[in-house]
């Protein structure tokens, strides 16, 4: 099977295009492109539960049934929630987010702070613990500008990578065929 589309240099910039184009959107507009991002995920979970309610209605099994059309209900409902409000979707994400890296930063600080007797004192485990507890803190306080800060960031990786697609394109073309 020839992978063309992966080993040739139109794979690569096109790759390096799509990245570039994403992580400038990322990078200089996290605000619209977040919640972009979450109405596109509502959409397809509002595309999952009309699927699943097809299949509810056209299952001859009644415990089917009533699996398919509890799922289609709940992908409905939430899906609505994601496209009609995704302000709110992202924030409830992130406060999770936030309130998981505080339970995991807690735990890890108790079980660093009750082995260091026995196994002497571990400042990376108490530095992660306290990263952890600090990143918790800043999610779960303000939601929307951290999500907006994890985008960007995310978006700075995307247009490095495209640039090194971008690279890796030029490097191949000019790269002499046999």
């Amino acid at each position: 099977m020839n992978h063309h589309l992966i080993t040739s240099s139109h794979g690569s910039l096109l790759r390096g295009i799509i990245a570039l184009i994403i992580g400038g959107l990322a990078v200089f507009m996290p605000d619209i492109t977040l919640q972009s991002f979450v109405i596109c995920i509502g959409i397809l979970i509002l595309i999952s539960g009309l699927i699943s309610l097809v299949f509810s209605i056209r299952s001859e099994e009644k415990s089917a049934k009533n699996i398919l059309m509890a799922d289609a209900v709940f992908n409905l409902i939430f899906g609505l929630l994601f496209v009609l409000l995704p302000t709110t979707m992202v924030n409830i994400f992130v406060i999770a987010m936030g309130i998981g890296f505080l339970l995991i930063g807690i735990i890890q600080l108790i079980g660093t702070l009750s082995i260091r007797r026995d196994y002497g004192w571990s400042w990376i485990y108490f530095a992660i613990s306290m990263l952890m507890i600090i990143a918790g803190i800043i999610l779960f306080t303000n939601p929307f500008t951290s999500a907006e800060a994890i985008l960007i960031f995310i978006g700075i990786f995307l247009l490095i990578y495209g640039v090194s697609e971008v690279y890796m394109a030029w490097k191949l073309s000019r790269k002499p065929t046999v």
